[in-house]
Order: structure tokens, then sequence, then C-alpha cells
């Protein structure tokens, strides 16, 4: 749903050529979608909507052969999802064109600490049925695991990139008493998307149909449920990690929401990318003492409410 919007030193030969593909794919689709506008939806959904899937490393293999494997589904999809160790859960959820598994480094500290690592594969993405999945979805998913009919007992989460985007949609609609440690959050969604779209030629017609029907189908509304809209409205304490140097979502957006935003707080790096930061053990770090000291915060409160 997001492809790497990359800054690059631009010359007069490479705009040529990226206006003149621009041109050409709006003409091709204005006109496809006047005598054949299913046709023009498949083909945009299976470029933007359909995620690549990357194969595992030989580390994340090991963890999934170690892991109690089980499913659940999302509207009628079935989602391969994991669990290591036992106690109350810490959900992990990936970005596009991501797999659960490549969370694994922040596993180990939530296990010794005395928790459970959850994740899934999205939609669409790695394990996991499906052929396309959109923000809707994702979102859904992660609300599915909140649902207290799972037993899963999910006490936080942290999240990569789209997914990141999912978990405040879910926060802000189901209001569960969660903290959450968002790594390079796609927060204005809908202009990332949008300009997406403009930049490969996709005429607005075309991708205003797409987005209502999946809006009218999910029950969404990608204007009010954007996301950097949505983590303002919310009370949970949110830990966001960006790295400035992220060349597929922008950092500033990260920057200007805790800037105006009491309970989101910033953890600014250097270097590391959008992927690259995953693997980081200083964020592992970061994420986990924010993880559990949000839980500490937790029990006193409980024990605090119990005692009156």
């Amino acid at each position: 749903m997001t492809k790497n919007i990359e800054k690059i030193k631009m010359t007069s030969t490479n705009v040529r050529y990226i206006r003149a593909k621009q041109k050409w794919s709006r003409f091709f689709l204005s006109a496809l979608w006047h005598v054949a506008p299913d046709v023009t939806k498949d083909m945009v959904l299976r470029q933007f909507f359909k995620p690549v899937i990357h194969p595992l490393t030989p580390i994340e293999t090991q963890y999934l052969e170690n892991a109690t494997s089980f499913h659940i589904q999302v509207h009628g999809t079935e989602i391969h999802c994991w669990k290591w160790g036992s106690g109350p859960g810490i959900l992990f959820v990936h970005g596009w064109n991501g797999r659960g598994v490549n969370l694994a480094c922040f596993f180990k500290p939530m296990i010794d600490a005395g928790y459970s690592a959850i994740t899934y594969d999205a939609p669409a993405h790695g394990e996991s049925k499906g052929c396309a999945t959109n923000y809707f979805e994702l979102s859904d998913t992660v609300r599915s695991f909140l649902a207290a009919s799972r037993g899963l007992n999910i006490r936080g989460i942290i999240a990569h990139s789209i997914g990141a985007s999912a978990v405040i949609n879910c926060i802000s609609k189901d209001k569960p008493n969660i903290d959450a440690v968002l790594i390079a959050p796609a927060l204005k969604l809908k202009e990332l998307t949008f300009n997406l779209f403009n930049q490969h030629g996709v005429p607005e017609i075309v991708y205003h149909s797409m987005i209502e029907e999946m809006e009218r189908y999910y029950g969404y509304n990608l204007h009010e449920d954007n996301p950097y809209v949505l983590a303002k409205t919310i009370s949970s304490k949110l830990l966001i990690v960006h790295d400035m140097d992220d060349r597929t979502i922008p950092y500033s957006y990260s920057k200007m929401l805790s800037e105006n935003t009491d309970h989101v707080r910033l953890h600014t790096t250097k270097g590391l990318g959008h992927k690259r930061i995953l693997k980081d053990n200083a964020i592992v770090d970061v994420a986990t003492t924010f993880i559990l000291n949000a839980q500490r915060q937790h029990d006193r409160q409980s024990m605090k409410n119990v005692s009156h």
C-alpha cells in the first residue's frame, strides 16, 4: 500500500522521463476506466495493494520452528499467528511487505521479562492467506487480537510502519488500556497514499472510487481515520521511534505530532533508515524499557485501585 518514497537527485532527463511516464499512465488508465472500470481497479489493486513476499532469514526460520502456531480469521481470511513464551502477551505488528517475525529482535527481552511474544503475518503477507490488503483490513486484524474473546491478554504493542498506523486506528476505536511503541509510523497515511497514486499517474477518479469502496466495505473513512488525526485523540501513552534518514516515511510527521501531543514521546535516531531500525540493539532496549515501565505503572495503579 505504501512504496518507498525516496528523495533522489533529479536530472532534467529523469524529470522528463518520470513526467512522460505519469502522463502516459494517466491517459491509459483514464481511457480504460471509461470502458472497463473493474479491470482498471483490478490493475491498480495489484500494483499498489498486493504486498511483495520476501523470504525468511535463517534466524527467522529458526524462530518460527520453535513457536506455537495458531490461526485466526479476519473478514474470512486465514491469518497465520505465532506465540513464544508464557504470561501476558506483547503483540508485534509488522509493516508493509513484512512478516511478524521481522521483529524477532524484540521477542527475547519480553519473554525474559515474563511476557509472551505474539505476532502474525498480516492478510496477503507471508504465510497468511489473501492476495491484496489495505490499511482498513490491517486495522481490523489488530483489533481482532485485542478482542477479549481471543484470550491472549495483550498488554503492550510494538509495531512498525503501516502496522503502527493500524495500531493507532485500533486504540482510537476500542480504547484498550494499552501503551504502544510505534516504529517509523505512517502517520499522514492519506497524504502518503494519494501522493503515491499521483506520482504513478493514477487518475483521481480511479483511486477515489477504490478508496470509497473500501471505506464502505470496512466501515472506515480514510480522512477521519488518518493516523495523524487519530493519534491526537487517544489517551494511551505512545513512544514513537523514528529515524531522521527514513526515506520511506517522513520523520517530520512524527516530530510534529510529538511536539503537539502530550501523550506522545519521540525517540530520534540517525542513520538507521526505515528497516534497519528493527535490528538495532539500542532501539530494542528503548522499546523494551518503555513497555516494561508502562506495565509497572499499570500494575501499581491496579493495586492502588484494589486497595481502595
